[in-house]
């Protein structure tokens, strides 16, 4: 039994101890067709069975994919679209009273199809339930989230070479990219953020052509594919000598990391840990000037489940893998976050970022 059968199996376990009584499941987002199938064209739908009254487990898709589905998927049954259209399918499929489990990234479009063409069918949203497996990753997956998060070290490490004042954002922005592909990335995990002076006061800054002058904090926010699973990471410098507001900043976001990282270990609430950064910043007088969580899982997608956020009451688990990024940043002046990437163990966490915290100064 190969990786992704074992996945299927535990999915069907939870789909059937749960109270909706599912029959039958759907997936068509590429980051669970993937988990699931080991499919990754990323374009077409995995019905499988979790009961009797549905027998058939089939990957449906496109003429561009029936090579790739037959090598990656071998185990599981082929369908041709054809001249058919997916609906087309699912009504031929569906052909009996069944209650169907969907992810919860179905569109309005395909979920208003389904209740005005196959009106035999109950469409429960089941998101949590299809994700929750991929919380906890294997061996495997850490293997490769590892060597993901090391190139985004090589990244931080070369690009410390080349930042200086009379570079823009974007140079720097592309020096990262063109650096991780040629490392082995497939692609970006999301766009890159590199974010100088007053722009890094906003957490999720788009790139610009602002040039780095002498006095600026560069906070870069990067992360790349690597075979299918993500890296992130953040380093804040400064280029030229920072004011002592700056290292004053500076040195709270970064206690406030490693207190959250003291901290992380299996079987504590992510709110808990979420406290430990939020409160300690809070304490220091910035509380204000840090709004988003304190971090978020990352795997496949690079925002999964579950997160370092004041809401979330998720107990850890070994293994799970997730951000540790507390932030400041104060409107019109400047930002500071410092990100690392962790996995959870019994009895505290494993880093994966590796590139030193400490103020820089280039």
């Amino acid at each position: 039994m190969d990786i992704f059968e074992k996945r299927r199996n535990n999915l069907k376990e939870l789909l059937s101890a749960n109270e909706k009584e599912f029959d039958a499941v759907l997936i068509e987002s590429p980051e669970n067709l993937f988990y699931y199938t080991g499919f990754t064209g990323g374009e077409a739908a995995f019905l499988m069975s979790v009961d009797d009254k549905f027998t058939s487990t089939c990957i449906i898709t496109d003429s561009r994919y029936y090579e790739q589905v037959e090598k990656e998927c071998p185990d599981i049954t082929l369908i041709r679209l054809e001249s058919q259209t997916y609906m087309e399918v699912f009504k031929k499929l569906l052909n009996s009273d069944l209650t169907l489990a969907a992810e919860d990234t179905m569109s309005i479009t395909r979920y208003l199809k389904f209740a005005e063409n196959i009106k035999n069918v109950k469409i429960c949203i089941a998101g949590e339930l299809i994700n929750r497996p991929r919380m906890v990753k294997d061996e495997t997956e850490l293997v490769i989230i590892k060597r993901a998060e090391a190139i985004g070290d090589e990244a931080f490490t070369h690009i410390l070479d080349i930042i200086k004042p009379g570079l823009t954002e974007n140079d720097i922005a592309l020096e990262l990219e063109f650096f991780m592909r040629k490392q082995g990335a497939s692609k970006l995990s999301f766009d890159t953020i590199v974010a100088s002076g007053a722009n890094s006061s906003m957490p999720h800054a788009q790139v610009t052509d602002r040039v780095i002058e002498n006095g600026d904090f560069v906070t870069m926010d990067f992360g790349c594919v690597y075979k299918g699973y993500c890296s992130d990471m953040t380093r804040t410098v400064a280029v030229g000598k920072p004011s002592d507001e700056m290292k004053k900043v500076y040195d709270i976001v970064l206690e406030a990391n490693m207190r959250a990282m003291a901290g992380i270990k299996e079987g504590v609430k992510c709110n808990e840990i979420d406290s430990l950064a939020r409160d300690y910043i809070r304490d220091c007088g910035y509380g204000e000037y840090f709004g988003h969580g304190l971090g978020h899982g990352v795997g496949l997608y690079i925002h999964e489940e579950p997160r370092f956020s004041p809401k979330c009451e998720t107990i850890t688990k070994e293994n799970m893998v997730i951000t540790d990024e507390p932030g400041i940043y104060l409107p019109g002046k400047f930002g500071v976050r410092i990100e690392d990437l962790v996995v959870v163990k019994k009895d505290g966490c494993e880093v994966l970022s590796h590139s030193p915290k400490e103020l820089i100064i280039i």
